[in-house]
């Protein structure tokens, strides 16, 4: 069975994409109603990858195909089973406090998860329509490439649980987690989920590579680099790193013990790539700035407390 609308399945999935995130905005946005945020998006994902591989041409006949929309839909689920309690747990989510009201902004974020949802799943996507003919047999390539995800996906999931536990410990407040995969990076969430892409990818640009002698397909495969690469520059430059650290460090200085603990923290732990402290703390400036994302816009300085004296005469004598 071919797909609709284009042979790669692009477009269909642009629409399906897009009608599901305004459907589900609506009613967020009517009923204030923070549940249905986060699961939309994780949802958006399985729907793409179960409904390209049903209609794919052999359907799920095909293991390529078949393994990379299963880790998929593993993965997505766990996020939106674990976001949705989560979320239950809190009544609702602090993030949409400042856009939940106002209909523009908030529209914005879930254009934004349209772009997330079906940007990163291009690789699946097109796996899932190219016929079984016309893919190579399965490599190294597709081993090493889920085996990076299959490790993504058990640090992403495992660092959001320890962090969840940590939070929910009212001795906690105020303090951040540095244990478990906290311990060895200071974001391993990201890592686990750029891992996980690049993974997917890797497995996928077999297929890429064996198109060569179809320019169509070539170009619609070369298109598949926009899934992780949007996940790197949306983690490391967007609503990632630039919102997890600089300014918004500054709640943990306002105690002096735990500003200190952040700065030593910071000089022995990688921002993305867990790596151990005793290695981290010895490389030099340059390498963790070029090779390990220690970007300048994650530091942070209080702004030292200026003491104004006195009025003349009231100073002790």
């Amino acid at each position: 069975m071919a797909l609709p609308l284009d042979e790669y399945g692009y477009s269909i999935t642009a629409i399906i994409t897009v009608a599901m995130q305004l459907a589900c905005f609506a009613v967020a946005y009517t009923c204030s109603f923070d549940l249905l945020t986060d699961l939309a998006g994780s949802t958006n994902f399985i729907v793409l990858a179960l409904l390209t591989l049903a209609l794919g041409p052999g359907g799920a006949s095909r293991a390529r195909p078949v393994v990379l929309s299963m880790l998929l839909t593993a993965a997505r689920l766990e996020l939106a089973l674990f976001l949705l309690y989560r979320v239950c747990r809190r009544k609702k989510d602090a993030r949409f406090d400042e856009i939940r009201e106002n209909c523009g902004k908030f529209l914005g974020f879930w254009v934004f998860q349209m772009l997330w949802a079906w940007f990163v799943s291009l690789p699946v996507i097109f796996v899932n329509s190219v016929p079984a003919e016309d893919q190579p047999p399965l490599g190294i390539a597709d081993v090493l490439g889920w085996i990076a995800f299959v490790v993504g996906f058990a640090v992403q999931a495992g660092a959001d649980i320890q962090k969840y536990q940590f939070r929910a410990d009212p001795a906690n407040r105020g303090k951040f987690c540095a244990s478990g995969f906290w311990s060895i990076s200071r974001h391993p969430n990201y890592f686990g989920e750029i891992a996980m892409w690049w993974g997917i990818w890797v497995s996928a640009c077999t297929v890429v590579a064996g198109s060569t002698g179809d320019a169509g397909r070539l170009a619609a495969g070369i298109v598949t680099l926009l899934g992780p690469l949007w996940t790197m520059v949306i983690l490391l430059f967007v609503s990632g790193l630039p919102f997890s650290e600089g300014a918004s460090l500054a709640r943990y200085f306002e105690n002096e013990e735990e500003g200190q603990r952040w700065r030593d923290y910071r000089e022995q732990t990688s921002p993305i790539v867990p790596l151990p402290t005793s290695c981290y703390a010895r490389l030099p400036m340059w390498i963790k700035r070029c090779a390990l994302c220690e970007f300048g816009f994650l530091e942070y300085e209080p702004t030292p407390r200026v003491v104004r004296p006195g009025p003349p005469g009231n100073g002790p004598e």
